[in-house]
């Protein structure tokens, strides 16, 4: 296994968490029996695609007024392109077919499509820079990584999560998955919290609300809030160009002073994942870890 995304181990976290009878359902949605790792990248090959170009706003929530570190505001656009919206839409679309299955190819397109994209978004949306307006979302913000140049986005994409694996799991993938699972059943005390959806955080009504208000944990109004907050508390913070983000920075959000926050959000990710493909596959699955409250965000550094 190579850990090469933030979308890969997210999704491989989410498997470890589904329901037996969810896990049949789910791969017989994705052609040829697709493991959801497998598929969590593919909305990012098939966007340069011009029959997929529609969806390239999709990945991102880009509130307006966002301005990181000074001010993070991120508020739900009704029907906007967007990360949130599409997260509706997809759900919607997997839900109505579970309900009742497509008997033509097109539907089982549909049905598949929709799966792919919503396992991918689940990714987007936890990933603070896919919640941030400036320089695209980090990709126009350029940075020092060990004597090369990269960019915010990257860096949260890809480039922290695989020194991590090799750093601290001598190159490991497995074990660092495994130890994220690990940390979200024994040492985050608020796992238990993190399928809970807060009613007045998520009230607002969307264009698929007569299909998703049967999800009960699906709210990513309320996920994209939380990680637009992160944008303020850790990812733009003290922002510069000429830094080497491989050195304090990155010590500090993948290691214990941040509650080792790249990992958990991975973790809360798969664990919301789960959750909603979970309630739509195989309603009488309890939710991973158990919802008890509110879920809360690092404590500012």
């Amino acid at each position: 296994m190579r850990l090469t995304s933030s979308l890969i181990a997210v999704a491989t976290v989410s498997l470890t968490l589904l329901s037996y009878n969810n896990n049949t359902e789910a791969y017989g949605a994705l052609a040829a029996g697709g493991l959801l790792s497998n598929v969590s990248t593919w909305a990012d090959k098939v966007r340069p695609l011009s029959q997929y170009k529609w969806t390239s706003p999709l990945h991102f929530f880009n509130p307006p007024g966002d301005n990181p570190p000074e001010h993070c505001a991120a508020e739900y656009v009704y029907a906007g392109q967007d990360n949130v919206n599409a997260l509706f839409n997809m759900t919607a679309t997997l839900n109505r077919y579970q309900t009742n299955p497509p008997d033509t190819a097109e539907g089982k397109k549909i049905r598949e499509e929709a799966l792919k994209f919503f396992v991918h978004f689940m990714g987007d949306i936890h990933q603070p820079l896919h919640d941030s307006t400036p320089l695209r979302g980090g990709n126009d913000a350029p940075i020092k990584w060990g004597g090369r140049t990269n960019n915010l986005h990257s860096l949260w994409d890809t480039l922290m999560i695989v020194k991590d694996v090799n750093d601290r799991f001598d190159n490991n993938p497995q074990a660092y998955l495994d130890d994220t699972v690990n940390l979200a059943k024994t040492h985050w005390k608020d796992a238990s919290t993190w399928t809970f959806c807060d009613h007045e955080r998520n009230n607002a009504t969307n264009p698929w609300s007569v299909d998703t208000n049967k999800i009960k944990t699906l709210c990513p109004i309320q996920w994209a809030v939380d990680a637009n907050a992160l944008d303020c508390i850790y990812v733009w913070k003290e922002y510069s160009a000429t830094r080497d983000y491989s050195t304090d920075y990155f010590n500090q959000v993948t290691g214990s002073s941040s509650d080792f926050l790249v990992q958990r959000l991975l973790a809360i990710s798969g664990v919301r994942m789960a959750a909603v493909l979970n309630e739509i596959y195989d309603p009488s699955a309890k939710a991973p870890l158990t919802k008890r409250g509110r879920a809360r965000l690092p404590s500012k550094h």
